[in-house]
């Protein structure tokens, strides 16, 4: 193991990393759906699957991002409407990409970009650990695609074209993404698959407008991917236009729409009065839908929604009770979450929302940096707000559930004893 993979150094960049994603929530960044929509049957659907400058920072919409010039850039090539789709988030890496796209349905679309890695360079993922998780992910998807589906791997672009990263970060990382990239090469061509990378002739880094470097990347990869398109869907037919999407609970799509614009007023309210109450960085109102949990606040420094799987909510949901993880770095079920790696977690309570039906649909949680110890929570404070967010929820719902069984843990009558994972326990 180099220096720079080693433990200590490790936890230095994690550190890094995380300070420089909360300095960023002050920048401008897309707040809508990353995703563009034609309405034309006959349109070519493509996925991008990415982090870095796929999130679109610098720019007020994805749009302008990387997705939305994607698919212009697209259309422009093969003279047919392009519809376009983003997974992942700035907090989404190699080892966590494949929970990120999670139960989607692949066989729908009909060419897949990957466009990751940007803070696997950055935070100097080691290069084993690297091409283990990019063969997994590729045979991943490639056993979920329909034929004629093609997929393309883009190289991690220079961090230099992105100047919120800081020119320190560029220099160091440099050598490192270029290995990272000639074994995403080599991996590639070995399953028969597209690789290029975006020529650095091509991206202007801070001298000009953010928009500018997504043109330039966006037409870098249709360049790329048109002709591929063209030859494996020359003649496209009509197909059903692309579904909406329909919650598990009523109240959920008004929460995750208002937390894109700042979050809804008193749940806002709520959460800033636990953050200065408790002393942690971050408390969030999450809702559970399918496999994702989604964030109903704070949504400027944390993705709008992260795999459910991944998630320390999902503990707080299936238990029906109050959590409480002192030491993330100590319970075996996190030591090793890619998703708590990259966003620097070390402490985490979580307390059960419930619809008017009693069934469990998120939770009021905190979560800081620093590791404490369960004593030290004020779990009546904790509850107590988690309730008056409960009141504002109910107040979003639109329709009442049917109840379900209710021996079942999502219909658990809270006891308020909080359930405790530490190192003893895992």
């Amino acid at each position: 193991m180099s220096a720079s993979e080693s433990r200590p150094a490790h936890f230095a960049l994690r550190a890094w990393y995380a300070f420089r994603m909360l300095r960023l929530r002050s920048r401008v960044q897309p707040r809508d759906v990353p995703a563009v929509r034609s309405g034309d049957p006959l349109a070519d659907r493509i996925l991008l699957v990415g982090n870095g400058p796929s999130h679109g920072w610098g720019v007020v919409t994805h749009q302008l991002g990387l997705v939305g010039q994607l698919a212009s850039a697209m259309t422009s090539r093969t003279g047919r409407t392009c519809d376009a789709d983003l997974i992942g988030a700035e907090a989404m890496n190699v080892r966590s990409a494949m929970a990120w796209i999670g139960d989607r349905e692949l066989r729908g679309d009909d060419a897949v970009v990957l466009m990751i890695g940007f803070n696997d360079a950055l935070r100097f993922t080691s290069l084993a650990v690297w091409k283990r998780e990019l063969r997994a992910l590729i045979d991943g998807i490639a056993q979920r695609m329909r034929q004629g589906m093609t997929i393309t791997v883009v190289g991690i672009p220079p961090v230099q074209s992105f100047s919120a990263y800081g020119s320190l970060a560029a220099r160091h990382s440099e050598q490192h993404r270029l290995k990272l990239n000639a074994a995403s090469e080599k991996i590639a061509t070995l399953r028969g698959i597209r690789y290029m990378e975006i020529p650095t002739s091509r991206t202007r880094g801070a001298a000009g407008p953010q928009a500018s470097v997504y043109r330039d990347f966006a037409s870098a990869i249709a360049d790329e991917v048109a002709p591929q398109l063209l030859a494996t869907r020359p003649t496209p037919t009509p197909r059903a236009a692309q579904r909406d999407k329909v919650w598990d609970w009523s109240g959920t799509g008004a929460i995750v729409a208002a937390a894109r614009h700042g979050g809804e007023a008193n749940l806002r309210r709520l959460t800033e009065k636990a953050q200065k109450s408790f002393g942690v960085e971050l408390a969030v109102v999450s809702l559970v839908d399918g496999d994702r949990l989604y964030h109903g606040n704070n949504t400027d420094v944390m993705p709008t929604s992260v795999p459910l799987e991944l998630s320390f909510c999902k503990y707080t949901v299936e238990s029906g009770e109050p959590v409480i993880i002192p030491d993330t770095g100590r319970d075996e079920r996190f030591v090793d979450n890619p998703l708590v790696d990259v966003s620097f977690i070390n402490f985490y309570a979580g307390y059960p929302l419930r619809a008017s039906d009693g069934h469990v649909i998120g939770s009021f949680c905190l979560q800081g940096s620093q590791p404490r110890k369960e004593s030290s929570l004020a779990l009546d404070l904790l509850r107590d707000l988690a309730m008056e967010a409960q009141d504002v929820l109910r107040g979003y719902e639109t329709e009442v559930a049917l109840t379900t069984d209710p021996a079942t843990p999502f219909m658990a009558p809270p006891t308020g004893a909080p359930v405790v994972f530490d190192d003893a326990m895992a």
